[in-house]
């Protein structure tokens, strides 16, 4: 196979979720030995720390922003060299007339419309959705988001592929006790007095029933304390965080450096993630890489994810959440028991693994096997 060229949006590197996703795939496509030469679109300074200098990758750097107008006439031109287009979240370049393949994290924006900020935001969705049906292949990271989009958008089933994302367990392991009790400390936190939770304070992430759930376990005698950690961002609304932290117990940090991450799964008693929906949910992975015990919701994507390594309940009863803090807090059993399957579940999901198949994706996709 001849020398393709792969353009990549990689505009949201250093962000979480898409951004760990980008992240990664890069790094794995360093060291993977490949034919493609790469164009990478977006932050010249990030994309050369991550990539260094290179005849494989080829820097693109603009700074136009996602989810623009000006991103769908910037994007072909920085990217008119190469063969195959590849965007990393569903807003695609309509212009784009070269193959394309969109990895699609979840459908949440068709799922619930009604979380989007105005008409101009649901014309972009329906002006994206059309450019996404024509594409080569679509990624998605879980059967549950494969079913959504194929519900939502009408793509083929044959161009929707299942490529799980990872976990870089040379990173998120366990920590020593120690080291991690002289990182709580800067946060007037103690290794295993704690449950928390990490990600951002969108609605769907069901903030307001954990702690109305946690107000209520510890009214029954639960001691720990509960924090909250992400940025305070949402879609047409976010939580009230004033409002949440003045139950008892509950406390919000705010994002937590990278670096830090490994430390506070380390130091936490549970992790808990009950959200209402999810493309797929990296952070109970991260959290079980860890050797933390992990309460999710039983909705979306998540059972598919932590099969049998997590304790799974009902995102929409919080009694139910409130019984299961106790348990995941107290029964030394079901604690033991969960962080041995964590060890075998964390197992099954590789960033190298990802990019493998990504990869795979690329090479069929130009050799007109897709």
């Amino acid at each position: 196979m001849k020398n393709n060229r792969i353009a990549i949006d990689v505009r949201m590197l250093g962000a979480s979720g898409i951004g760990t996703y980008i992240e990664a795939l890069l790094r794995e496509f360093v060291r993977l030995k490949h034919n493609f030469q790469f164009v990478l679109i977006g932050n010249g300074e990030k994309i050369e720390k991550l990539v260094g200098k290179s005849g494989r990758f080829i820097v693109q750097h603009t700074d136009v922003p996602v989810f623009s107008i000006s991103e769908q006439f910037y994007l072909p031109k920085l990217a008119r060299d190469a063969d195959l287009f590849h965007s990393p979240h569903h807003n695609v370049p309509v212009f784009w007339r070269k193959k394309l393949i969109v990895t699609f994290h979840d459908a949440l924006h068709w799922d619930f419309p009604e979380l989007l900020p105005d008409w101009k935001a649901k014309y972009y969705l329906k002006m994206v959705s059309k450019k996404i049906k024509d594409a080569s292949a679509v990624i998605v990271p879980s059967k549950f988001t494969a079913d959504r989009i194929f519900k939502n958008i009408k793509i083929a089933r044959e161009k929707i592929h299942i490529i799980h994302q990872g976990v870089d367990t040379h990173f998120f392991t366990r920590r020593s006790l120690e080291s991690t009790r002289a990182i709580l400390k800067k946060y007037g936190l103690v290794p295993g007095e704690f449950l928390l939770y990490v990600g951002n304070m969108k609605p769907h992430k069901n903030i307001e029933r954990l702690v109305s759930a946690y107000s209520l376990a510890r009214r029954n005698g639960l001691k720990v304390k509960l924090v909250l950690a992400g940025k305070i961002k949402g879609l047409k609304k976010i939580v009230d965080i004033k409002k949440l932290t003045s139950n008892d117990g509950v406390i919000y940090i705010g994002a937590i450096p990278f670096s830090e991450l490994p430390y506070f799964y380390s130091g936490a008693r549970a992790f808990v993630f009950i959200s209402l929906y999810e493309g797929f949910g990296l952070p109970p992975l991260e959290a079980m890489a860890c050797g933390c015990p992990v309460l999710v919701s039983n909705a979306a994507s998540l059972p598919e994810v932590v099969g049998d390594a997590a304790m799974l309940t009902n995102p929409e009863d919080y009694e139910e959440i409130a019984e299961n803090l106790q348990k995941i807090c107290v029964d030394i059993r079901i604690r033991k028991n969960l962080i041995a399957k964590n060890r075998q579940r964390i197992k099954l999901f590789s960033w190298t693994k990802t990019a493998e198949m990504t990869y795979k994706i690329y090479k069929n996709a130009l050799e007109g096997k897709l």
